[in-house]
């Protein structure tokens, strides 16, 4: 499937924009949003965002002054369907969901919707036997012939799922750790070697197709290869009921958040300072083998206590990317982005797909700022206001307005690794380190 945007009227009309996979995509006034019309005065300089997943799009208003029409009704947020019009300032556009040829488009799909695959009849609930809906979204790629393989689950059965520890093979389940978006952790014993780990269930957000789970497999495998003292190591991986688990290492400690929010705005800089450069080693040796993290935040970074001290190890590399990469995520930023936007560069919301290591260094200086201060980068966006609107636009506060304490060449540091311009930040993970050192 793919999602097309048609211009009808305003300054841009008779332009179109066309999407395959997982995007964004903004309008307004600024230069540096996707459809940028400075001429248009009735646009704010961040207008609104349309989240695409092909065939799902979200369009939301980004605290705009005039408002953003859908259908001739004004809205802040709402789900899209092929025909629906959008209207904000002078333009127009139209929203088009158009079925891709496979032999066109196969091995990148990110999938559609679709009530049967390949001749081999309708989809059903691989819990209970549940008959699909005709439009269901399946996430590709798919091979398209009569031996590819759907999993789907009803939502009953997710949420039965989802409530309740599922059986892995070889491992026990022992008590549940954590949970956000994008899963459950359990800690776990494997049966035969007796070793603890830290147990992660996913569900997926749509049918998916063999092809699909086989990718997904594939990148993290690749990504499994990471061996550092500041990453979380990854032992294998699988798929039960519906949901995908990880198998990583268990760190017994708590993670930064709750480091932070056990000394809110008091922890120590020195040590603070320590951890940070401990996250950036790991980030060093990821870079070197060409991975970047792209969610790097506080609560990614597990605190392990040693006999040396505390030791920072960042947790789910590659996972958030790989997940919404083969369309597996649905729309992300209906819920579970915002704990990820405070931390997340400027650029990575214009283009997530080809991010840099500069992105990391970023979230990592966010991640160190909130550490000190147990706040955000930003003020929390008053009367209506939207995070990723703030992340366009507004400079982060400044750290000693939060925290005065913070020595001022630290805070120079800081400033510089937020920089919008990932040109004005420090050039690599050692040089961040280096710079952070003197503090440790």
């Amino acid at each position: 499937m793919r999602v097309i945007l048609e211009v009808l009227q305003g300054p841009r009309k008779g332009r179109s924009f066309m999407f395959d996979r997982h995007d964004t995509f903004i309008v307004g006034r600024s230069r540096f949003v996707h459809c940028s019309m400075p001429e248009d005065m009735a646009l704010s300089r961040d207008h609104f965002m349309i989240e695409i997943n092909p065939p799902q799009c979200e369009m939301r208003d980004l605290g705009s002054t005039n408002g953003t029409f859908v259908n001739n009704q004004r809205v802040d947020r709402v789900r899209l369907a092929s025909g629906d019009v959008i209207a904000a300032g002078q333009s127009v556009f139209r929203v088009r969901v158009d079925q891709v040829p496979l032999s066109s488009n196969e091995g990148n799909s990110p999938g559609g919707p679709r009530g049967d695959l390949g001749g081999q009849g309708a989809i059903r609930c691989v819990g209970c036997g549940t008959l699909a809906p005709q439009n269901i979204t399946v996430a590709g790629p798919v091979k398209g012939d009569a031996t590819e393989v759907v999993e789907w689950w009803c939502a009953l059965c997710r949420s039965e799922s989802s409530a309740l520890p599922q059986p892995v093979p070889h491992y026990t389940t022992l008590r549940e750790v954590g949970r956000g978006a994008m899963g459950v952790v359990y800690q776990a014993r494997h049966n035969q070697t007796g070793q603890m780990v830290a147990l992660k269930l996913i569900m997926p957000e749509t049918a998916t197709t063999r092809t699909a789970i086989d990718r997904f497999y594939r990148e993290m495998s690749v990504i499994s290869q990471l061996r550092h003292p500041n990453i979380v190591e990854w032992y294998e991986q699988g798929m039960t009921r519906g949901q995908f688990w990880f198998a990583m290492e268990y760190v017994i400690g708590s993670n930064l958040e709750a480091l932070a929010k056990e000394h809110p705005g008091r922890y120590s800089t020195t040590q603070a300072c320590r951890l940070t450069c401990q996250i950036l080693k790991g980030l060093e040796h990821a870079h070197r083998m060409g991975f970047v993290h792209r969610d790097i935040k506080p609560e990614n970074i597990l605190i392990a206590q040693t006999s040396d001290g505390l030791l920072a190890k960042i947790s789910d590399f590659g996972l958030a990317k790989s997940f919404r990469g083969v369309g597996l995520s649905g729309l992300t930023f209906s819920g579970e982005m915002r704990g990820t936007v405070p931390f997340m560069p400027p650029e990575q919301m214009l283009d997530f797909k080809t991010v840099t290591p500069l992105a990391d260094l970023y979230a990592t200086a966010a991640t160190l700022y909130y550490l000190l201060t147990c706040q955000y980068i930003y003020d929390e966006p008053a009367g209506g206001g939207d995070l990723i609107r703030m992340l366009l636009e507004e400079q982060p506060v400044p750290i000693r307005n939060r925290r005065p304490d913070v020595p001022a060449p630290l805070a120079a540091v800081i400033e510089k690794c937020l920089a919008r311009d990932p040109k004005e930040r420090f050039p690599d993970a050692t040089s961040m380190r280096k710079a952070l050192k003197p503090f440790c």
